[in-house]
């Protein structure tokens, strides 16, 4: 084997082997330290600090709490073990699940590679080798092209006369490659069943991302309630709801800007009332020492100064706990659970039927039709041809508000409605309606028909849609998509009889049909609506790249404060502020100038203004214009994507995988399993001509990051060689043996892997900017880009760059030399193979040093520590700072973290055949990070955007990297034994071909077997998910007590708080008591989940002053140290459960606990634009116990009606910090419920 090469050819990568095995110890023992370290401080803090280390157990919804994990560190190990799927699936979601599967999958790959080829390949590859030093001097006295350290152990090791050993190596590597495809092949079936399971589970077809999808690239005369309805109606159960989406980008800038001077004005004002209260203090302690010095009193004692203080502090949490407190201002009042979410949805559809002058529902008008009274401002009874007709004897109409239809009530004859018609005959239409009548607001007949609403397509509704021709009325009527524009009596104009020239070659012949023509055009649906005036091309570029503007309809928005002016000093002339303060004194900034940031104002010298009058003035005006503009939708233009949801669940994902639209690249691509909160509202209206130049843009852009990323990444890997640093002049003192080379030699193991982590940790972030940038829909689509393109440039960088620079070692110039020399697919292939062995020990020292000190930093939460001990204690003055930092858990960045471990797999797949010791490694590491961070995930953080599972799939097909890398590396290896023997390398390298043509062939045919089961629903589990629908709805029924006494008489043994899966809902005992007193009839008291927030938060608020205040009196005496450290974790505990049932206990946080009512009347609004559905927010200021705050609220309400301000559930303690002990007050429990 020749390992020689000269300068045209492959680079030698001879001085880069044999790396000491000092390295690797020096890497091994700085890893354990970091470990160890980490672990023991983790075990220290863990029982301590709940908030930290566990706060899943009660600082989340109920369905996704946990039980305390045991204090014991094997039996916390043993929990984690006996942990099950299930529970996994049901508390953290199908992404969180499919992570801890994935980490499992790696650890069923390599646990067998170690068992099997590391007993085999390791012997082979040191007996009768070319080096035998395994525990060597750092190559001292050893030729160069002799191996050394572990290197004996690989593949390198293999003298020329034994060249028929790597018969061994290619028949293990076959075993692997077959290993590795067959586990994919079992992992991608229980993917496929798995998530079949989660999406047809009872409680996910509740959910309105179930039956909704998201069509983009709508065609301009396709883009209206009626035309969409009209197309998508050929699909079984029929539209639910249609929601247009419009351009609301200056609305949303607006609320931005607003949502800033907010906390900009809310922290104002606290740092004024604290100033003002120390201030206070202090001429208080100035007073009594001089009444002191008159009386010639003693000074108080310390005891007596903490006395006070607690006295202080109890009237603080008295005052914080019980809400007392003022407020003022016109205010956007937030619902405080779904029955008020229900009851203002009823009286705006009663004032809709009012403002249309619609006839009452139980009679049945010949051609009623809505007006759109949200839009115009009064009743229409009848606009176009076409909108107020469904069919004969039947009421429809549009209720627009903001794009969102719904259809109305209608009369249907019982009789009539239950014979069976064609599809899209006009008795047809007639059950149609009524279906979706059931789902209005206040006529469900209860939960039978909310599941109604959700079965799937039963067998009894088929019957409606097997025949495509019907007899009715003595007419046929085609099943097409239920036009009402063209008609059968003028069925001739369907023609397109037009002459062409000669010269429109580009128009299809004469005699042909005419293009589709939807149901109603968007004249006839909006006549009076806003047409954005046209624009040249010129103007439309100025727009396209923000230097232009789209102008909006002029709206007369009025005065924003009662004088019509802004705020002034002298309105405060009699502030109580003034008695501690001086003007001077109170907070300022400076206003940015030629549109620079809030934070670079500085920069500007723009004119300095108080803050608290400027944010007053702008506060008000601001939310004066938002609230006017939210009544006003109609202004904006509408955006080319809408959001449809189907009675259905198999009709959105049929919906899904139809051919829309006639031209090509309208009406997709179209999205399912789309969550209302994971919309991106900006990214709407992107054309796909857009959004395809924005791709390449962004393709373009990370492929240079790759490039020009490699050069400091290369440079990690040179420090981690000795031998190629000691060439250089000035670090010549290398060479020389003694400490200093062992220090050196130590820290070459260590120091590259860590500086690579830290290169390596804003490229995710920049690709979720550019992910936004190019267009991503949903924030599980720029999850899938960065997991993809993070993948790669991981590949790139940790791999491929560091495997061919750290055997450039000796010089640049040098590096670049050889570097030309590649000038054929031979040659690269001979500089992989030739180089990759030598660098298995920066990858055995990567492997560890990631494994140990990633696993033991995610158990330690160090950057939560950091935030919570150091930068909250910075920037955290408000009381609603301090609350969300309460109660907002961190959340997983899913695309982050797929990739690094897939790269890890990767590379442990590369060299399980060639270093076969990186199995080893490869469990180690997988093994610390499947503990760790399934700790995390059921203890501490809350899963973020779900995928439901999608980036599984992908980091599976991306795990076939690893193998086809192994495979060229391979037959790169075996041709270049070619010239020692000759008949066994090119026999080798051809098998290990045809494998890579096979294991290709492979991949393309399990992506085309399984992709379409892992993105749509099959018909064949249908009828099951209805069965399973039924089930469901009947325990529910029993669980809120509206089931019949027989019904119930089976269940009489059944606890009350039990779920469907048998497990506890962690209620109450004193709940549970009062529960087993109630009769029967009376149990949906008791079992409806849904209370008053505010009393919630007030039960709970003795945890949160306890927990704000940082102390909790206690009278009861204690024996000794111990006892009271004891007694103050339990006091801990005590708070932080009551911080989890202040916020999450009672409330129907899951959307199966709701009524079917609540249901319908929150998915009314579930896919209406983010910036129609913000509400005012409060000014949320401190209560004091001299005045300032009370006067403020006082100058506020004097100044204006549109800054809502409120000093409610806050207070200021003994040392003028900030404590609360209720929810803001413009806090809602419906912001909790994920629809």
């Amino acid at each position: 084997m020749d390992n020689n090469g000269d300068n045209n050819g492959p680079p030698d990568a001879s001085r880069s082997r044999g790396a000491s095995l000092n390295t690797f110890l020096g890497a091994l023992t700085a890893s354990v330290i970091i470990f160890a370290v980490q672990v023991s401080i983790f075990f220290l803090l863990r029982n301590k600090l709940a908030r930290i280390f566990k706060p899943k157990t009660y600082l989340a919804p109920e369905r996704e709490r946990t039980d305390p994990p045991p204090r014991n560190p094997v039996a916390l190990i043993k929990r984690l073990w006996s942990f099950s799927d299930r529970e996994v699936l049901r508390k953290c979601g199908l992404d969180a699940y499919f992570f801890l599967r994935y980490l499992r999958t790696l650890l069923i790959i390599f646990v067998p590679i170690a068992v099997i080829v590391i007993p085999i390949l390791v012997p082979l590859n040191y007996m009768s080798g070319l080096g035998q030093g395994v525990v060597d001097n750092d190559g001292d006295g050893v030729a160069d092209d002799i191996p050394t350290g572990l290197d004996t152990l690989g593949w390198t090791n293999i003298a020329d006369e034994n060249l028929n050993r790597y018969w061994a190596h290619l028949i293990l590597a076959i075993g692997v490659i077959v290993w590795v495809c067959t586990v994919f092949f079992f992992e991608m079936r229980v993917y496929i069943k798995v998530r079949q399971d989660y999406l047809t589970s009872a409680e996910h077809r509740l959910r309105a991302s179930a039956t909704t999808i998201l069509i983009n690239n709508v065609p301009l005369k396709w883009l209206s309630e009626n035309a969409l309805r009209g197309l998508f109606d050929v699909f079984p159960g029929g539209i639910r709801n249609v929601w247009l989406n419009r351009d609301l980008s200056k609305l949303l800038e607006k609320i931005e800007i607003r949502d800033s001077i907010h906390k900009q004005l809310e922290s104002a004002e606290t740092e004024l009332i604290k100033m003002a209260k120390r201030k206070q203090v202090k001429q208080r302690e100035k007073e009594e020492k001089k009444a002191r010095r008159s009386n010639h009193d003693k000074a108080p004692t310390k005891e007596e100064q903490e006395q006070r203080r607690k006295r202080e502090d109890a009237e603080a949490r008295k005052l914080a706990e019980s809400g007392q407190g003022t407020c003022a201002g016109a205010h956007d009042e937030a619902p405080r659970d779904v029955s008020q979410v229900v009851e203002e949805v009823k009286e705006e559809e009663r004032h809709k039927r009012l403002s249309r002058q619609v006839t009452p529902e139980d009679e049945v008008p010949q051609n009623g039709a809505f007006g759109f009274g949200g839009i115009l401002g009064g009743g229409i009874s009848k606009v176009g041809q076409g909108i107020g007709r469904f069919g004969q004897g039947v009421e429809s109409g549009v209720a627009t508000t903001n794009g969102f239809t719904r259809i109305a009530s209608a009369g249907v004859d019982s009789q009539r409605a239950t014979t069976p018609l064609g599809r899209h005959s006009a008795d047809n239409r007639r059950v149609q309606a009524l279906r979706a009548n059931e789902t209005r607001l206040g006529t469900s007949g209860g939960p039978e028909d909310d599941a109604a609403q959700h079965r799937v397509h039963s067998r009894q509704d088929s019957v409606l849609s097997q025949n495509s021709w019907q007899v009715n009325n003595g007419r046929y009527e085609t099943a097409g998509n239920g036009n009402t524009v063209r008609k059968m009596s003028d069925f001739k104009v369907e023609y397109d009889n037009e002459q062409r020239k000669w010269y429109q070659f580009w128009r299809p012949p004469a005699g042909g049909y005419l293009s589709p023509i939807p149901q109603a055009s968007e004249e006839e649906e909006y006549p009076f609506a806003y047409k954005p005036t046209k624009k040249s091309f010129g103007q439309k570029l100025l727009i396209y790249i923000g230097l232009g503007s789209d102008d909006l309809p002029v709206l007369e928005y009025g005065k924003a404060s009662h004088s019509g002016t802004d705020y002034e000093e002298e309105r405060d002339k009699d502030a109580v502020w003034r008695q501690y303060l001086k003007p001077k004194h109170r907070p300022t900034h400076r206003l940015p100038r030629w549109g620079f940031p809030n934070w670079l104002a500085w920069l500007t010298f723009g004119k300095k203004v108080d803050t608290i009058y400027w944010c007053r003035t702008e506060l008000a005006r601001l939310n004066l214009e938002i609230r006017m503009d939210q009544a006003h939708p109609e202004r904006y233009p509408l955006m080319n994507s809408a959001f449809i949801q189907f009675n259905e669940q198999v009709s959105a994902h049929m919906a899904c995988q139809s051919l829309m639209h006639h031209l090509p690249k309208q009406m997709t691509p179209r999205i399912n399993e789309v969550s209302p909160r994971d919309v991106i509202w900006s990214n709407m209206s992107m054309k796909w001509w857009d959004e395809w130049a924005r791709t390449a843009g962004v393709t373009a852009l990370i492929v240079t990051m790759i490039i020009f990323w490699s050069i400091p990444v290369g440079a990690t890997a040179v420090l981690g060689n000795i031998d190629g640093l000691a060439s250089i002049s000035f670090l010549s003192w290398l060479e020389n043996e003694g400490p200093a080379r062992k220090i050196a030699t130590g820290i070459a193991g260590i120091l590259p892997p860590a500086l690579l982590a830290i290169l390596l940790v804003l490229v995710p972030i920049i690709l979720d900017l550019l992910a936004g940038f190019k267009g991503a829909k949903t924030g599980a689509q720029k999850t899938e880009f960065v997991q993809k393109f993070f993948f790669a440039f991981l590949f790139v960088q940790v791999f491929l760059v560091v495997t061919i620079t750290s055997f450039f070692t000796a010089s640049l110039p040098v590096f670049l030399e050889r570097l030309q020399g590649l000038t054929n697919v031979e040659e690269v292939l001979g500089l992989l193979a030739n180089n990759l062995p030598a660098s298995s020990n920066y990858f055995f020292s990567y492997m560890l040093l990631q494994g140990m000190s990633v696993s033991s930093g995610a158990l330690l939460q160090i950057g939560t520590l950091i935030v919570w001990y150091i930068i909250a204690r910075i920037i955290d003055s408000t009381a609603r700072n301090k609350w969300q930092r309460n109660t907002q858990l961190n959340t997983v960045r899913w695309g982050h973290m797929f990739p690094i471990y897939t790269n890890f797999g990767c590379i442990a797949l590369i060299y399980s055949v060639i270093a076969p010791l990186i199995s080893i490694f490869a469990i180690i590491t997988f093994s610390l990070l499947w503990i760790a961070q399934k700790y995390c995930l059921v203890y501490v953080v809350r899963a973020g955007v779900d995928t439901g599972g999608l980036l599984y799939q992908r980091g599976i097909n991306q795990l076939f990297t690893g193998l086809y890398v192994m495979e060229l590396c391979l037959i790169g290896l075996f041709l270049i034994q070619v010239k020692a023997d000759a008949s066994g390398g090119t026999a080798r390298a051809v098998i290990m071909l045809v494998c890579l043509l096979l294991t290709i062939l492979y991949q393309i045919l399990l992506n085309r077997n399984f992709s379409p089961l892992a993105n749509y629903l099959p018909i064949t589990i249908e009828d099951e998910a209805a069965i399973r629908d039924r089930v469901f709805e009947e325990e529910q029924r029993r669980r809120f007590g509206l089931a019949d006494d027989t019904e119930a008489e089976g269940d009489e043994e059944k606890p009350p708080n039990m779920s469907l899966d048998g497990h506890s809902y962690h209620g109450r005992e004193d709940d549970e008591i009062e529960l087993r007193g109630l009769p029967k009839k009376t149990k949906r008291s008791a079992f409806n989940p849904m209370k008053d927030v505010a009393n919630l938060a007030m039960r709970g608020g003795r945890g949160l002053r306890d927990l704000t205040i940082n102390r909790v009196e206690d009278t009861a005496p204690v024996k000794n140290a111990a006892a009271f450290r004891k007694a103050q974790r339990q006091k801990d505990l005590e708070a932080q459960r009551a911080i989890g049932e202040a916020l999450y206990g009672g409330i129907a946080d899951e959307i199966e606990d709701l009524m079917p009512d609540e249901r319908n009347a929150l998915i009314i609004d579930a896919f209406k634009h983010h910036a129609l559905r913000a509400r005012q927010p409060t000014v949320w200021i401190p209560h004091d116990d001299i005045g300032v705050s009370e006067d403020e609220i006082r100058l506020t309400r004097e100044y204006t009606d549109n800054v809502h301000i409120s000093n409610e559930g806050t207070a200021l303690d003994s040392k003028v910090r900030v404590v609360y002990g209720l929810n803001p007050p413009d806090f809602s429990e419906v912001d909790l419920i994920d629809l």
